[in-house]
């Protein structure tokens, strides 16, 4: 029986209807309808504890509060830390909004099964990086529920494994910090449609509860790419006395459609075409969170954080045959029957298979930290424990792609089971922390973190399985120091180090000689290293006057042993493999100006991103006369030289609030051609940006806003890279034809407008 994946949306509109009736209303001024303020206190480790003010962190942390996300009318998450923070490049690789390729100084952070990730990420303490392959699922965040977010720079050890170019830090609400109740409802281009609620509640005797949900539904910008996702978060707390608890729930479930890649000539035609048709992932999160505080003495905390978490993903996708893909270039050199015989077995008959993978992960783990003020003295040390599983299975059928270049099953063929992978991992961390006050005006940070981990996987294709198994380990330091020399001008530098394993993905497909596909063909593999990042960094913070903040920051990270994925062929066969040392180091400078009517902000980043290494980075496109080599100050792909920010808000009444933000990014590198010898795989043009805003309080409790994404209907791509093209022009190609190498894009989204209406109560 055919079953809607996204029933608990008529619950979600359900209980936002109902909401009005749970609260008094009352009247709330325009900025106060957020009882957080902007988050000043920056959290050194994922626990409470350890924490100091901004101003005393050594590295350029950026923070936001819910208010500001609210405010900035960015689509999701992602969006806004595009927007919203400093080095900050997102790529829509996918074509869907919940699925976007993010990177920080040169790290990447992505849900794309394969990708090399960089950044980790926590929610209320939580490493929420998926078991596999690290990726990141935005889809399963619930971003009504986040109370606050920030980007934790560098390869600070005390975030543990994958955090070699930062951290990303999501806080959520609870009914001591959000009482009262927000419903937001609005409508925009392709059909969107989005419904958010939340709610929070005190009770006597310390109780407080929160919940908040979200149902998001789209027709897609990109031809047939419709999204839909609705997600549920749940908390009940209680603080008495020297111990507060929260227990949370977070389900999150969605169908996402993104196409991906374009070819050039396709979209010189239709920039919203899909190359072929369809590639969808339905996913499914849940994660239970036990969190404990409890001061022991006055001096002394001790830091509980306990979860299970699970999700599912189930995908397929339509891809080229790469037998059909042979038998067109076979038929350039022959006049064989096949090649010119309609009515001849295989003519035209199986260009394509279709590709479906299920992949189930689990997690179970806790971290306990106690934290003591000793005099000049903020000690730390915790441990983390974690056990995690993965179960992926990838099936193929051959097909053929019809007129419209959908993917249809042959008739009478099966899916065969081609890969299995049962995958058991247990991670052990023990950190330690030290921050000093040398002196009133300066502070020294000290940490380190032991971490060994464990991975074992059983592969079959899909029987018998092979088992392997990798064990690794490594001590990470960081030193780091904050001077204020005036208490207009604070210093900073830091050193650290972190460590990424790699993922049960990497390691089941790093054998040159057995190519595999991704996220499909998997198989025991050679040992990968692991990487390690060394991160320097050097800056200040000034008010020189009153509602004025500046920050610069100098900034160089190396990873050794880096891994990359090495493609091979049409399709998306390929080997994980270590390419030696890549280095990416920069500046970063931000500002902030608030004065009377205004609120504006600034940034600009330099980022220099290359390979210190010497080696051939294989792809579709290599040969032997072209094998795309890299050596030490090689560019690497998809990541901009400079990136500009502008972001500005005027109240040109007391209850309108006119608002824009620019966004100007350098010309990239293309994937595939890094050595720049292809000059027909040319570089990522730059582009500018420009969106538009206005919000108006109709009175007490209720705003109107009007929001224009991309307001100049700027064409513009994100990301681009080189393969074999089927469908020059959308035309598949012919036995005889040519198939030729071509550059396939990543179209950006065009103009889109959004209206709705927020409502509040206090």
């Amino acid at each position: 029986m055919k079953t809607d994946p996204l029933q608990p949306r008529r619950l979600w509109l359900a209980l936002a209807a109902a909401f009005p009736s749970l609260a008094a209303a009352q009247a709330v001024d325009i900025d106060k309808v957020h009882r957080l303020p902007q988050v000043e206190v920056v959290h050194q480790a994922p626990l409470p504890g350890l924490d100091v003010s901004v101003e005393e962190y050594p590295g350029n942390a950026q923070m936001r509060s819910d208010a500001q996300i609210e405010r900035s009318g960015a689509t999701n998450l992602a969006d806004f830390l595009n927007r919203s923070m400093p080095s900050v490049v997102n790529a829509d690789i996918q074509g869907s909004p919940y699925q976007i390729d993010l990177s920080y100084r040169g790290h990447r952070l992505s849900p794309l099964l394969g990708s090399p990730q960089g950044l980790s990420v926590y929610m209320d303490g939580v490493r929420i990086n998926q078991p596999l392959g690290d990726v990141m699922d935005w889809d399963l965040v619930p971003e009504m529920a986040l109370a606050d977010v920030a980007i934790i720079p560098g390869s600070n050890p005390l975030y543990g494994l994958n955090t070699l170019g930062g951290a990303l830090v999501l806080g959520t609400k609870s009914g001591l910090t959000h009482p009262g109740t927000e419903l937001d409802v609005s409508f925009g281009s392709h059909a969107r449609k989005r419904v958010e609620f939340g709610h929070g509640a005190q009770w006597g005797d310390g109780w407080h509860g929160y919940v908040a949900g979200s149902w998001f539904d789209e027709n897609g910008w990109r031809e047939r790419s419709p999204g839909h996702l609705g997600n549920l978060f749940l908390k009940l707390g209680r603080n008495r006395g020297d111990t507060s608890w929260a227990l949370s729930y977070t389900y999150g479930r969605s169908k996402l459609t993104g196409n991906g890649l374009l070819n050039q000539s396709l979209y010189d035609m239709q920039r919203n075409a899909g190359y072929t048709f369809y590639d969808q992932t339905r996913n499914q999160g849940q994660l239970l969170n036990f969190q404990l505080t409890h001061a022991i003495t006055p001096n002394d905390q001790l830091s509980l954080v306990a979860w299970h978490r699970f999700a599912r993903r189930n995908g397929s996708n339509g891809d080229v045959s790469e037998d059909w893909a042979e038998w067109i270039e076979d038929c350039e050199k022959t006049t064989a029957p096949s090649c010119t015989n309609p009515a001849a077995p295989g003519y035209m008959h199986h260009n394509a298979v279709l590709n479906q993978n299920q992949a189930r992960y689990a997690e179970t783990g806790a971290t306990l930290q106690w934290t003591r003020q000793a005099g000049a003295h903020q000690w730390a040390l915790g441990v983390e424990l974690a056990r995690s599983t993965a179960d992926y299975d990838q099936y193929q059928q051959e097909a053929v792609f019809d007129a419209d270049r959908v993917t249809q099953p042959l008739p009478g063929t099966d899916l065969e089971h081609e890969v299995s992978l049962r995958g058991r991992g247990t991670r052990v961390g023990l950190f330690a922390a030290d921050t000093i006050a040398l002196t009133e005006h300066t502070q020294l940070s000290l940490s380190a973190r032991w971490n060994h981990s464990r991975v074992r996987n059983d592969l079959g294709h899909p029987a018998p399985y092979e088992r392997e198994s990798f064990s690794y380990s490594k001590l990470n330091p960081a030193i780091g120091i904050t001077h204020a020399f005036t208490p207009a001008a604070t210093g900073f530098a830091s050193l650290s180090q972190g460590t990424r394993m790699p993922t049960a993905l990497e390691l089941g497909c790093a054998d040159p000689a057995r190519p595999c596909t991704l996220p499909t063909g998997l198989q025991a593999d050679p040992y990968l290293k692991q990487v390690v990042t060394r991160t320097l960094e050097l800056g200040a913070r000034l008010r020189p006057a009153e509602g004025v903040q500046l920050t610069g920051a100098l900034f160089r990270s190396v990873n050794d042993d880096d891994i990359a994925f090495m493609r091979a062929g049409i399709t998306q066969a390929g080997f994980f493999n270590n390419i030696g040392k890549t280095r990416r180091q920069g500046l970063e400078l931000s500002g902030r100006v608030q004065r009377g009517t205004w609120d504006v902000r600034a940034s600009y980043t330099y980022l220099d991103a290359t390979y210190q290494s010497s080696g051939v980075l294989f792809g579709p496109l290599s040969t032997t006369k072209n094998p795309n080599a890299f050596q030490p100050g090689t560019r690497m792909a998809a990541l901009p030289r400079h990136v500009f920010k502008l972001s500005a808000d005027w109240r040109a009444t007391p209850t309108v609030v006119l608002g824009g933000d620019w966004l100007a990014v350098d010309s990239m590198v293309a994937a595939g051609n890094e050595s720049g010898t292809r000059p027909k795989l040319h570089d990522v043009a730059g582009y500018g940006l420009f969106n538009a805003r206005v919000s108006w309080q109709v009175s007490a409790g209720w705003k109107a806003y009007l929001r224009i994404n991309n307001l100049l209907d700027k064409r513009y791509v994100t990301y681009a890279t080189g393969n074999e093209d089927a469908f020059p022009g959308g035309v598949v190609l012919k036995p005889g034809d040519d198939m030729g190498s071509a550059r396939f894009v990543a179209p950006g989204m065009g103009r889109s407008v959004t209206v709705g209406m927020r409502y509040e109560w206090r």
